[in-house]
């Protein structure tokens, strides 16, 4: 009976620090993309980081926040603008997840119901390297398969679609 209960607050533990740790990297990186965030801005970037917690996507994004890290690392590259599903999102774009050329010209944010629905979400990088990447991500532990012949990186709760430009 002690390590079920020990099991669960120590899985409520590292929830709780996830969710910490994305608020923080996300207000860090708005503050980064905004020098001085608006109150409208700070207001939505609050109520998405509430849908991403109410819907339990916050350990998804904290992964492709680190799978792109580490493509930028090895590769020098990112995602490119505004291309995929994340460049709509203030929280995505903050996490550095999704890029757009110009902060200032953000339409409307999708909503992460919508995204969620979706199940499959696309990033895109150019096409000489996209394979490079697969394979690092292959090598580097991630969950990979394919969909349509494409490459996807599982995630627990959505796919990741790792697409090419055209």
């Amino acid at each position: 009976m002690k390590n079920k209960h020990q099991k669960k607050q120590s899985n409520t533990v590292k929830q709780k620090a996830m969710i910490d740790s994305l608020i923080f990297q996300t207000n860090w990186g708005i503050k980064k993309l905004y020098k001085n965030p608006s109150d409208l801005i700070s207001t939505l970037v609050k109520v998405e980081l509430n849908y991403i917690i109410e819907l339990n996507l916050f350990e998804d994004l904290l992964l492709l926040k680190k799978f792109i890290e580490n493509v930028k690392s090895v590769f020098g590259i990112e995602p490119i603008a505004e291309y995929g599903d994340f460049y709509r999102s203030l929280v995505a774009l903050a996490l550095g997840i999704g890029k757009v050329n110009d902060i200032e010209k953000v339409g409307i944010p999708i909503t992460w119901h919508e995204l969620l629905e979706k199940k499959i979400l696309s990033i895109y990088y150019p096409t000489d390297v996209r394979n490079s990447i697969v394979d690092y991500a292959k090598h580097n532990g991630y969950n990979v398969s394919t969909y349509l012949g494409k490459p996807i990186i599982k995630l627990s709760r959505i796919f990741v679609l790792l697409d090419r430009t055209k």
